[in-house]
């Protein structure tokens, strides 16, 4: 089914809370004193989170106010992001055949093991509706975040760190490095 996300904004700090600053400079072996780069690093570091919480489909922090919008209602009704263990839904409203927006009451659906929203049990959507809109949390803790995406996030920020022109003038050229992918796809929920 298709669906829109609608942009996050990702709060103040988000990028410290997962790879402080001081972290993300002893990985790329830079001294703790030298902070004339601490701006490209943190900006790097934020690209490096946003990369492998595009290529996971995943938010790396319990992010609340997540919205999706649906065609209709239907199978195939997932959050598009998640970990799906973690999505919690926390409102779904829709437009009904007269044109006036509505909303389903809460208790009135839930996520079956992939994460897909279905009508709560004994009960079906509504028959005659619009555009559906699902509000949601996601994204994983402090206590439960995967250390490999967080090493994922690393590599990404060494080579973005050592390679910050977009023309490689050495002769060495190629993809991002196997280890990015290798770690992210483990934990990579695809959207179909």
């Amino acid at each position: 089914m298709l669906f829109t996300l609608t942009p996050i904004d990702v709060a103040e700090g988000y990028g410290e809370g997962i790879l402080p600053l001081a972290d993300a400079k002893r990985h790329l072996r830079v001294d703790a004193d030298f902070e004339d780069d601490d701006p490209l690093i943190e900006v790097l570091r934020d690209a490096a989170i946003d990369a492998v919480e595009k290529y996971c489909n995943i938010r790396l922090v319990e992010t609340a106010g997540i919205v999706a919008r649906f065609e209709g209602f239907g199978p195939g009704m997932r959050a598009g992001i998640g970990p799906a263990a973690s999505v919690l839904v926390t409102g779904v409203s829709y437009v009904d055949s007269a044109g006036e927006a509505a909303a389903i009451d809460a208790g009135g659906w839930r996520l079956d093991v992939l994460g897909n929203l279905l009508p709560a049990l004994n009960t079906a959507w509504p028959t005659s509706y619009g555009p559906v809109t699902v509000t949601f949390t996601a994204g994983y803790t402090d206590a439960n975040r995967p250390r490999a995406l967080v090493q994922a996030a690393r590599f990404m920020l060494a080579h973005l760190y050592a390679h910050r022109e977009a023309v490689v003038s050495s002769g060495l050229g190629g993809e991002l490095p196997l280890g990015f992918r290798f770690l992210c796809d483990q934990y990579r929920l695809p959207v179909i």
